[in-house]
């Protein structure tokens, strides 16, 4: 068997890896400045210098480059996120605003990696799949951590399930009008909210409300107890 051919140093298989990143980088670049629309297969090759022939030796089509790129912002999101995670049993709110703080610094460093994941994620249906997916992987991740430090009992794990995705929810809906420049908040003050909000989630999970929101509680204990209404019906 003869040995793989070397050019400029590397072998067939690094060539191959060495395009595949260059497709996917081109391709975050591409639709991080000028939306997924624009992402297609001839623009991609003519960003990364890669041949049309060459891409389709790494991807079927363009709807694998799209779950490649959403794999790698995956990856580091989910990296970025567990690392900033405290190894310490602290309150909900404290658990919560490392992690977040990480988060907002990673969308600050990386603003096309962060305009792809919360705002051109909605613009297809495979990307809002992806996007469906992804933010599934990171309420199981805040569930999984919040066991771990909070010491959750297991009469409640499907309300902190609940309170994760409801969590996670909130915060990428929060994160998508702050990069699309709807809310005018400092970067300190949307770490701060946003670790507030995810707190009081925690606390709520574990029984340990604050006194101010007993009487929302009430008022939406008495509210559920009512009839309910269809919207469509009203007037």
């Amino acid at each position: 068997m003869s040995p793989a051919r070397v050019y400029g140093g590397l072998s067939a298989t690094q060539r191959d890896e060495q395009r595949r990143v260059m497709l996917i980088d081109a391709a975050v670049s591409i639709m991080g400045t000028h939306g997924a629309a624009a992402c297609t297969v001839t623009a991609v090759c003519a960003k990364s210098g890669v041949t049309s022939r060459y891409f389709y030796q790494q991807f079927r089509d363009r709807d694998a480059l799209l779950r490649a790129v959403f794999t790698k912002i995956s990856t580091t999101f989910q990296a970025v996120i567990t690392s900033a995670i405290p190894d310490d049993t602290v309150a909900p709110q404290e658990l919560a605003y490392a992690p977040i703080k990480a988060l907002v610094q990673l969308i600050e460093n990386d603003p096309n990696m962060a305009r792809i994941l919360f705002v051109e994620s909605g613009a297809e249906p495979l990307l809002r799949q992806l996007r469906s997916e992804l933010m599934t992987d990171f309420a199981e991740l805040v569930l999984r951590e919040a066991r771990l430090h909070l010491d959750i009992p297991s009469d409640v794990l499907q309300v902190a399930d609940l309170a994760a995705t409801y969590g996670v929810g909130g915060l990428f809906e929060i994160l998508r009008r702050w990069i699309d420049g709807q809310l005018n908040l400092s970067t300190e003050m949307l770490i701060e909210h946003g670790a507030g909000f995810l707190g009081i989630l925690g606390l709520y999970t574990l029984g340990q409300v604050p006194d101010q929101a007993v009487p929302r509680l009430a008022a939406a204990e008495e509210y559920s107890d009512r009839p309910r209404v269809r919207r469509d019906s009203v007037g």
